[in-house]
Parts: C-alpha cells; sequence; structure tokens
C-alpha cells in the first residue's frame, strides 16, 4: 500500500506549521477501538473537519456549517486528503499563507462503530452507516456521495432517526462551541509530538507588586538575553526570542547542551555572564560576544514547552519544571544551569533580591500551561526601573567626554510613531563610547525620527534602528526619563517591537488560570466579577450569545476589544460614533445609535454638540452626538449591546473639517476577489498619482475600504466633492468595472466607489470594528502586498485578529498617524478637468 499520507505532507511545510507531520499505522485488529475527531477550522472560510479513524489513518471532510442533529437536514460534507492519526488531537493555529491558515481547534472526540460489515468497501461504494460515541455526538448517521462529479468528492453528512436525534435541533455548534480539550489540570497530560523549529517564547507582564491570591512559584530575573534551545534529534540550535539563530555565535553553549544528551526537545532560559559576586551583569554580556569571551556565557534554563519528543505545554508549570530538574540532577555542568524557585514569602524574597543588587524577580503561576506571547500568568516585578528604547539621535559632547553628551531614546506606539521619552546620559566608558559612534556614523539622518522631537541643539539624528537597555530613577509626569544611565545595546530585539511598559496592579491580573485561583479563595459572586470585568467594566449575561454562527459570546467580545484595545483606540479616539447594537444578538435585528438615549447621562461616552445654525433642532439632546475618549468608554458600549463602531472622517473638537477621507469599494453581486483586487489597485495607482498615500482594509463584509488621511483644511462639501470626482474619474477610465451611481440593477459585475461616506454626519465602520454579520468578521488593515489570490474578506475574526496582531512584525498602518497631506487647490483642479465632463452629466 502506497503512503496514504504523501499527499497531505506534499500541501505543507513542516518548518512553518504546528500541524504533526504523523506517520502512517497499520490497521487496527477490528476488536479495537476507531477513533473520531471533529476539529473547528477558522481557515478562509469557517468549517468542520470530520475524521474517521480508518486503516491507519483518518479519512477527513470538510463540513461548511459542522453536523446537525435533525435528520431532515442534509449536510455538504467535502472529502479532502487523507490525515494521520496524530492530527486528530491537533489545536493550534495554521500560519498565514500556508495551506490551511487559521484557527483549529477539537470541537468534538470519541469512538466509531461501523455498522456496515466492511466499513472500506462501503466507503467505495458511497454510503456509509455508523455510530458515534462522543462527548457531544452520539447515535447512528450516515455518510453518503452525491451523484456530482467535483474535483473534491462531495458527500452528505446526516443524523439518522434514533434516540439521540433532535427534530428541529439543528444548533448543536452553536450551543456547544468550545474545545473538548479544555481539561482539568488534575486530566492534563503531556502527548507525543514533532517538535518545531522555533515557537514563540511566553512573556511576562510588569506589575507593581505581588499577587496576594494563588500559588505562584518565583525565580531570579536574570539579566541577559531570553533563548530558546531545540534539539532536533541531538542536533542543538539557539534562537532569540525574536526568532534569530545565533548558533554560530554561541558554539561553545551548544557543545555544551549538546552533553545533556536529549533528543526531540525544546528548553528556554537566558544566557547571561555572572560576576565575581553572582549576580548578571548585561554590560559584561555584551562585553563577551564583543571580545569573543563565550565561555564565561551561563545558560539558565527555566522551561522545557517539548522534551524527548512530547509536547508539555498543556502540562501545569510545576509539573514542567519537575521533569526538567530530573534532567539537571543527572547533569553537571557550569555553563547549563538549571534555574530554580525560591522559597518564602515573595515580598521578603523581592526585598532581598533588591538588598542583593539583583534586576528582580520573575512570577508564574504554578498552575499555568505554556503559552505564546504575552501572559498574565508570569509576571516581572523589578526592584529598578529598566526598559528598552529606541535610540533617535544624540547630543554633543561637553567637558572632557568625547563621541556625544547623551542619546535622545524613545518608544513606538501602536500607531507607529517614535515617541520621546527623555534622554540618557551615564552608564558609558570610554570603550564604550567609542564603539557607539561607530556604530552612530552609518545611521546619520537629516531629520528627527520623533513625532514630538524635543527642542535640543546639534543634535545629531539618528536612523531608528538601534535599541538601548535603560535603567532609570522614575518618568515624569510627561512621560520624560529621570537619571537615566545606559546598561547596553540590544541585539536580540527590532527596534520596531519596542513599546512602553507600564506596570499594571496585582489585581488587575486575570488570565484563565488565575480566575481558577480565585475560584478556591472567593465565593461564585466574587468569582463571576473577577472573571467579567475588562477595563474596568463589569459584563453582565457574559455568557450571551453575540454571534450563534460561531458561538461568540458578549464576554468574549469585550475582551477582544481590550485585547486589541492598543489598536484599536486610535482608530476612533475623539472622533463621533455611529453604534450598531444589536440586543437580539449580531444575526438578529439591529439599529444604529449615535445620540445618548433619551435621558441618559454621557459616562464614559462623552457627547459634543453642532454650533452651526444649519444643524440646529428643536430636540436638543438629539443634537448631542457621541464620542469615547479611551479604551473604557469601548468596553462600555459593548456592555451596552454595542457591536459595530462606525466613526466619522473627523475629530473633536474641530468637527467641521475632515482628517481623512474613506473610498468604499462596493462590489455588485457576484463580482470576483480577483476583479475587486484590481479595482482596489487601479483605485491606489490615481491616488498615487496625486501622491495621496493611501491606506487599506477589509469592510468585514464583501468590500474594502482605501482610507486617505488629510490635514483638516477644507470643509465637508469640498471633501465629498473631490472624492466624487475621483469616483467619477475612475468610473470614465474603467466603465467595465466602476460605477458611481448607487442604483443597485446597474451595479451588476462592477464595483461601486461610494464617495457618500464622506458627507457631513456621515460614518464609516472604524478599523478593528466587528462585523453583525455570520462569522464575527472584522474590519481589518491589511498592507497593499497582502492582496494576492487568496479572497481576504471573511478571514479576519473577532478570534482570529488577536492572533494576526500578535504574528505582525510590522503594523500595516504604521505610517498612518504620520501621514500629513493636503488636498491640493492644484490636486483638485487636475481631478475636475479630467471627470468633470463626466460628472457633470450625472
Amino acid at each position: 500500500m502506497s503512503d496514504r499520507l504523501e499527499r497531505y505532507r506534499e500541501m505543507r511545510d513542516f518548518r512553518q506549521t504546528p500541524e504533526p507531520r504523523g506517520r502512517f499505522s497499520k490497521e487496527k485488529p477490528r476488536k479495537e477501538e476507531l477513533h473520531y475527531y471533529i476539529q473547528r477550522h477558522d481557515a478562509r472560510r469557517l468549517h468542520y473537519d470530520f475524521r474517521l479513524e480508518l486503516d491507519g489513518a483518518l479519512k477527513s471532510w470538510a463540513v461548511p456549517k459542522g453536523p446537525s442533529l435533525d435528520p431532515s437536514v442534509k449536510r455538504l460534507a467535502v472529502e479532502v486528503e487523507d490525515h494521520p492519526l496524530e492530527y486528530g488531537e491537533f489545536e493550534g493555529t495554521i500560519p498565514e499563507k500556508h495551506y490551511g491558515a487559521g484557527d483549529v481547534l477539537l470541537w468534538d472526540k470519541g469512538v466509531w462503530i461501523a455498522e456496515d460489515d466492511d466499513p472500506a468497501a462501503a466507503l467505495r461504494k458511497g454510503r456509509l452507516h455508523f455510530r458515534l460515541e462522543g462527548e457531544k455526538l452520539r447515535g447512528s448517521w450516515v455518510l453518503t456521495r452525491t451523484g456530482k462529479e467535483e474535483k473534491k468528492p462531495q458527500w452528505l453528512l446526516i443524523k439518522r432517526h434514533d434516540d439521540d436525534a433532535r427534530p428541529g435541533g439543528d444548533e448543536v455548534v452553536i450551543e456547544k462551541p468550545d474545545s473538548v480539550k479544555k481539561i482539568p489540570e488534575a486530566k492534563r497530560k503531556a502527548e507525543k509530538s514533532e517538535v518545531p523549529e522555533f515557537i514563540a517564547p511566553q512573556l511576562a507582564t510588569l506589575v507593581t507588586e505581588p499577587p496576594r491570591a494563588g500559588e505562584w512559584l518565583y525565580e531570579v530575573k536574570h539579566d541577559g538575553y531570553r533563548m530558546l534551545a531545540t534539539f532536533s534529534g541531538k542536533n542543538v540550535r539557539l534562537y532569540t526570542r525574536t526568532g534569530l539563530d545565533w548558533t554560530a555565535r554561541l558554539p561553545r553553549l551548544a557543545k555544551a547542551l549538546e552533553k545533556l544528551d536529549l533528543e526531540d526537545s525544546l528548553l528556554d532560559g537566558e544566557i547571561v555572564v555572572p560576576g565575581p559576586n553572582g549576580r548578571s551583569s548585561f554590560q559584561a554580556l555584551q562585553n563577551a560576544f564583543e571580545h569573543g569571551a563565550g565561555a564565561k556565557i551561563v545558560y539558565y534554563v527555566f522551561d522545557a514547552p517539548f522534551l524527548e519528543g512530547q509536547d508539555l505545554r498543556r502540562l501545569p508549570l510545576k509539573d514542567r519544571k519537575k521533569k526538567l530538574e530530573g534532567i539537571f540532577l543527572k547533569y553537571k555542568n557550569p555553563q547549563v544551569r538549571f534555574s530554580d524557585d525560591l522559597g518564602g514569602d515573595a515580598k521578603e524574597v523581592l526585598e532581598h533580591a533588591c538588598r542583593l543588587g539583583l534586576e528582580g524577580l520573575i512570577g508564574k503561576d504554578a498552575g499555568s500551561v505554556y503559552v505564546s506571547g504575552r501572559s498574565r500568568s508570569w509576571i516581572k516585578l523589578k526592584c529598578r526601573q529598566r526598559q528598552d528604547f529606541v535610540i533617535g539621535g544624540h547630543t554633543p559632547p561637553r567637558g572632557s567626554r568625547s563621541g556625544f553628551g547623551a542619546l535622545l531614546v524613545g518608544y513606538y506606539d501602536k500607531a507607529g510613531k517614535l515617541r520621546y521619552a527623555g534622554k540618557v546620559g551615564t552608564g558609558f566608558g570610554e570603550e564604550g563610547l567609542r564603539s557607539l559612534m561607530q556604530r552612530f556614523a552609518k545611521l546619520k539622518r537629516d531629520d528627527a525620527p520623533f513625532a514630538e522631537p524635543p527642542r535640543e541643539k546639534g543634535v545629531t539624528w539618528l536612523q531608528p534602528k538601534l535599541v538601548a537597555e535603560v535603567a532609570f530613577a522614575e518618568r515624569t509626569e510627561e512621560g520624560i526619563l529621570r537619571q537615566a544611565a545606559f546598561m547596553g545595546l540590544r541585539q536580540d530585539l527590532p527596534a520596531k517591537s519596542v513599546h512602553e511598559e507600564k506596570p499594571v496592579p496585582a489585581s488587575s491580573l486575570s488570565s484563565e488560570n488565575d480566575v481558577s485561583n480565585k475560584k478556591k479563595s472567593k465565593g461564585k459572586k466574587g468569582k463571576e466579577k473577577a472573571g467579567n470585568e475588562v477595563q474596568g467594566v463589569i459584563i453582565t449575561h457574559p455568557d450571551r450569545v453575540v454571534w450563534p454562527s460561531v458561538g461568540v459570546t458578549k464576554l468574549e467580545l469585550a475582551r477582544y476589544c481590550g485585547e486589541i484595545g492598543d489598536w484599536l483606540l486610535p482608530q476612533v479616539k475623539d472622533r463621533p460614533l455611529s453604534l450598531v447594537r444589536c440586543p437580539d444578538g449580531a444575526e438578529g435585528k439591529c439599529f444604529f445609535q449615535r445620540h445618548l438615549l433619551r435621558g441618559a447621562s454621557p459616562g464614559p461616552l462623552q457627547v459634543f454638540t453642532w454650533q452651526d445654525s444649519k444643524k440646529q433642532r428643536e430636540d436638543s439632546e438629539k443634537e448631542a452626538y457621541i464620542y469615547v475618549r479611551d479604551l473604557e468608554g469601548v468596553i462600555r458600549a459593548v456592555q451596552n449591546g454595542a457591536v459595530e463602531l462606525h466613526t466619522w472622517g473627523a475629530t473633536v473638537p474641530d468637527v467641521k473639517h475632515p482628517d481623512r477621507f474613506t473610498l468604499d469599494l462596493d462590489p455588485g453581486p457576484d463580482l470576483p476577489w480577483k476583479r475587486l483586487v484590481e479595482g482596489a489597485r487601479l483605485a491606489k495607482t490615481l491616488l498615487d498619482e496625486l501622491r495621496l498615500k493611501s491606506f487599506l482594509k477589509t469592510t468585514g463584509g464583501k468590500g474594502l475600504h482605501i482610507v486617505v488621511p488629510v490635514k483638516p483644511a477644507l470643509e465637508w462639501d469640498e471633501v465629498k466633492e473631490f472624492t466624487r470626482l475621483i469616483a467619477a474619474m475612475l468610473t470614465q477610465a474603467r466603465p467595465d468595472l466602476f460605477i458611481d451611481k448607487m442604483a443597485k440593477d446597474r451595479r451588476a459585475g462592477k464595483i461601486f466607489v461610494d464617495y457618500l461616506r464622506n458627507s457631513q454626519t456621515a460614518s464609516a465602520v472604524a478599523a478593528y470594528s466587528p462585523r453583525a454579520r455570520p462569522g464575527a468578521t472584522v474590519s481589518t488593515p491589511l498592507s497593499w502586498t497582502e492582496l494576492d489570490k487568496t479572497d481576504l474578506r471573511a478571514k479576519f475574526t473577532v478570534r482570529s485578529v488577536p492572533q494576526r496582531l500578535a504574528r505582525l512584525r510590522s503594523d500595516p498602518w504604521r505610517d498612518y498617524a504620520t501621514t500629513r497631506q493636503s488636498i491640493t487647490g492644484k490636486m483638485r483642479a487636475a481631478i475636475g478637468k479630467t471627470a468633470g465632463k463626466t460628472a457633470g452629466k450625472k
């Protein structure tokens, strides 16, 4: 028998995807159980993958709507390639631009029993009868092949009439949306798995003080570089936290790790250079790299996400550390050490660590699983304030100092602006000054990289590519560093990844593990309050389903807005809002709200009133339009039933002059994605010719938005007229593709260039806003290079967007906030001359 997994493997790059490569297994004896799995797959389109174990592999079908318990409902099931048995338990995220890109969740699993004498023969004939005994599905079912000739064979999955059938009960995927892998800690176990080449490490959240509740383990906060060690077979590779391969830079350490005699493992730790007193020194680590003193580098290992071919990430931390400690009991090497826990009260341990001159502590929830990215089940407590900053320039030297006087440093905000944070004038030795000046010589530029540069004389501005670790005493109310000292350059982090780090109160820790710990110490009421609080707002009716098609709840929607708040808030802050409120769920009846409800107090929702006699109305309450200033206002709107956030093209207080305009490319029925992409690129070309920089996003529906920031100089009617002429010009140039009239009977096969979004009081859906549409789609910013053959319109959802943002190497709209451009008289004249005649006839 040929390998039935050959097609499966041809379609995947296992260096990039976390999916198991798998192996073909011999057929089980008939007396043994055969397993089935159903995975909810949020790929280009949400669907459910139905898999039956048979003859050593998983026979697989994609079921777009998922199974139904109603025997009268026939679910389409498209046959796909066989999958390995190991795939059945798989959950994870398949990276973008890879086959099946999206989130995979194990929706159901169990045992299946064939009701045909020869199930393989029954499948070949096109009709299989079987029983399911699973966690969600039970009873008799049938798979029957349709007569249609398709590239991929099409089947129907039908529930048979029995005690487990539920006529009219077509909502099992809605009623039970969760993964069946959410099992109690006591039942967690390691799973056999192929070790990935690299995973993003778990990162800690900075907190103000140790938490009072829960079981926390504390370790020394090492002053070095985070490092992951992967063992492919016995071959060792070393990676920084951002995935840079540093094996060649650390040859001695790689050889020392080989002596661990591990295979198929992945260790997590930190490399440091200890001083004579045992304390690590970041500057000493820098010197070790620069002077080739690799023998001084020590690797402290504190976690083992994979060990000897087993995926340990779902095990509690205390169990992972116990397994790791067992390895180091057998192995003694001064260059590779186990990072043990520190006993005692957290506050006392922190005070003692600070007296010893250590950087601080790392706290970890003892029962937490290992997750990539920033987590609140890992926390950091610092003795001194230290943070990474981007170097944007330096002042001239004074007195006897050579080289430079002080570094000017900053950090990137979520809008992609480099914000000035202050000067760093100490911590440099003569050798360090010379080394830095050699680097600076290649990075000089004429203008300041900061969005709001400081007023300093004689500054040498630099390209913002170098990252410095800085210790400081405090920050002023304006956010400027005081008593800042240079600790060294960070070579493992790209400058664009440097953001402001603010400590959060320990009481705000609300990870899944924190909530489970609170269950032990609080009553039901307290537990619910802690679990349902987002950005200080208590979410009532948290389990109310907002999107029945995918089972997204009100609490999940609020958490989405809170999690991506740094991206969402700049798009809605101080902009007049039109909220789409859906009291019956996003797939039910909804309505717009842009004023306060009668008699309501503003609260987190702010209001403004038009000072324009043409806009005055008798009802003064309706005249008060709403907007938000902070994330609490957004979450409060969600708590009150808002699903969508639509914004004006202007900001408070100057709402009479738009600061952006939007071209809504609204495709007619059945217009292919390829044609929509062609239209978007043509519109961008026209804007480029006008020297207007444009930004692209999905609408969360069937179209695309092109957003153009402008200086708020023109009034609404002038901007609207300009966009009308753009629409007319596109229509004149390509009447086969564009139309600038609203009449639906003339829009088939064309793109309506909707410029009416740019009217006074009109609005467009905000970037990162969810949509009240099946699937919980989100209006998502894109880079222009992402427009390709893949239809992206339904790809981005409330569940997938946070993961997309976590994986992005750069913000697609990173230049949006810093783009300053005007609609000039020359532009208006040029486009009016070209499109005016055509526009005048309409």
